[in-house]
């Protein structure tokens, strides 16, 4: 039954994607991935997986605290939210599903593992540039900006910026399957600019200078050649910003301002339970529409919908996860997990890169992933 659930957790990686297929069931909305996610958690409960949770988080407790007044905040929020419906929606689909997701992993997937789902999560970040660049040569744009299959060009900047860091950390450590893997990332990397996203760019490259200055930490060997090819991609990356920062950017930035600052406005009306999850939009004018339905920050999401008890509870996580990879920075895997937890924080300095169905449960399976390393190297 364990490799049932572990080829359960590959699959689930592999159809992230599969959110957008939306339906209902006794007029409850719910996803093809949503229901994946069920029926992984329903036969590790079968199969009493729950016998090895308690082993993962014994000594956990500050992760534990974490997760616990997140969950206690986003419920709060969600409860007392005028939109009920909504609300409940991003309680279930954002936070219940992926921290259920999450239980299963660290009850049932090893360190030996994680290369298999970093693998998995580059071949469907694959698919999904296949398929959006499909949709680029048939001139299927928004604004002149490549969406593919999904509803804005970020969300599919945040999907594949993932992928590529993982591509070009693997390739730099000259696997085997090198040309798969510089493959992967040139093609990520095309499909990435076409979206013409400054925050994915920026997110990447901060990523990729939090990983130089940790590798130089732990060693400094090839530390010539590794300097030579990160400037080089970082020079890539700059030329990418500058282009996209004088077609959008500004204009892009000056519609954040206004977005950040009603943020701040709508925190200071109601800073303790926060405002109902997804109702950030009816606070706000007409303008910009477009930008409207998160606050295009990470923490100032978590600030004003999950309450103050959520967004304590949600650095405490963040502090728990750095902590253990410091700790652990010499371990595999630990540094690559950190410097991808660090594109999504830096990206979503000018993005909200947790609040959508796939990258939660993209940000639980890097905190399951770090916890597990921890397990086995303690």
């Amino acid at each position: 039954m364990s490799n049932i659930l572990r080829w359960g957790v590959f699959f689930i990686v592999l159809c992230l994607p599969l959110y957008l297929v939306r339906f209902s069931i006794f007029n409850i909305p719910t996803t093809v991935l949503e229901l994946m996610i069920y029926a992984l958690f329903l036969a590790w409960l079968v199969s009493k997986g729950y016998k090895n949770l308690w082993t993962a988080l014994k000594d956990e407790k500050l992760l534990a605290w974490g997760i616990v007044l997140l969950i206690i905040g986003i419920s709060a929020a969600a409860a007392f939210s005028w939109d009920l419906r909504v609300s409940a929606g991003i309680w279930k689909a954002w936070f219940i599903d992926p921290i259920l997701f999450f239980i299963v992993l660290i009850s049932v997937i090893r360190k030996k593992d994680i290369k298999t789902i970093l693998n998995v999560l580059i071949l469907s970040g694959f698919v999904v540039a296949i398929i959006s660049l499909f949709y680029f040569f048939q001139g299927t744009l928004k604004q002149g900006r490549l969406q593919g299959i999904y509803d804005s060009p970020n969300f599919l900047a945040m999907y594949l910026a993932l992928p590529l860091i993982l591509s070009l950390c693997f390739s730099l450590r000259l696997s085997p399957r090198l040309p798969l893997y510089l493959v992967s990332f040139l093609l990520f990397s095309v499909t990435l600019l076409f979206t013409k996203s400054f925050g994915a760019l920026l997110g990447i490259l901060g990523a990729l200078l939090f990983g130089l200055l940790a590798y130089f930490y732990i060693k400094n060997k090839k530390a010539i050649v590794l300097m030579i090819v990160f400037l080089f991609f970082g020079a890539v990356f700059v030329v990418g910003l500058l282009k996209i920062n004088s077609a959008i950017g500004l204009k892009s930035f000056d519609a954040r301002f206004v977005i950040w600052q009603k943020a701040l406005d709508v925190f200071a009306d109601s800073p303790i339970l926060g405002i109902g999850p997804g109702t950030f939009e009816s606070y706000f004018p007409l303008f910009p529409k477009w930008g409207v339905p998160q606050p295009h920050n990470i923490f100032l999401a978590f600030l004003i919908q999950t309450g103050m008890a959520g967004f304590v509870g949600f650095i405490i996580i963040l502090i728990w996860f750095f902590r253990r990879g410091l700790k652990l920075l010499k371990t595999q895997y630990s540094l690559l997990l950190m410097i991808i937890t660090a594109y999504i924080l830096i990206h979503g300095l000018v993005d909200t890169t947790y609040w959508k169905n796939d990258l939660s449960v993209i940000f639980w399976l890097i905190m399951g992933l770090m916890l597990i390393i921890k397990k086995e190297s303690s």
